[in-house]
């Protein structure tokens, strides 16, 4: 009777990991699309530093974007140059350099992606309109997406590396 009823659990883990990232992906679309179709309204001002908390908004928002920038930059840049290093080693090494490097570069890029959300959320705070909203959504959606997958490979990493969190081999 366990069994089946771990069996069942199995089935319902099995499609809940396709039906989440499907709903994901078609919600980005729709929300995509509304975006394309509407044009952005803004709101009036209605406190009389907002000029002066737009301008220093403004810089922050610049920063925040130029770091999601450099950290998605320097983690493709550094992914590259890994790649190529580990080319030449034997297989088995090649595999683990490789999977080391993928994981790498996903966390890389959801710290990349949390700066662009907090360029987004700045830009929402001083000027909020609906095109910022979708896209502060959309960007969330992806940021939810890549967590998901990236949780994935890691769990997969781990069952193909034995039990327990994978650690790969430091760099030498």
């Amino acid at each position: 009777m366990t069994d089946q009823s771990s069996n069942g659990t199995h089935k319902q883990e099995h499609w809940l990991s396709f039906i989440l990232p499907v709903a994901i992906i078609a919600g980005l679309v729709a929300l995509l699309t509304i975006v394309a179709d509407r044009p952005s309204d803004e709101l009036q001002p209605i406190i009389p530093q907002e000029e002066w908390l737009n301008t220093v908004a403004g810089y922050l928002i610049i920063a925040a974007e130029a770091a999601a920038a450099l950290v998605i930059g320097s983690a493709v840049i550094r992914a590259t140059i890994s790649y190529i290093a580990h080319l030449l080693e034997p297989m088995t090494k090649q595999i683990d350099s490789t999977e080391r490097i993928r994981l790498r570069l996903g966390h890389m890029l959801n710290l990349g992606l949390e700066f662009a959300m907090g360029s987004d959320i700045l830009r929402l705070a001083v000027s909020p309109s609906t095109g910022d909203v979708i896209i502060l959504f959309a960007i969330v959606l992806l940021r939810i997406l890549l967590n998901y997958f990236l949780e994935r490979e890691i769990r997969s990493s781990a069952e193909f590396c034995g039990p327990g969190d994978f650690v790969p081999p430091a760099e030498e």
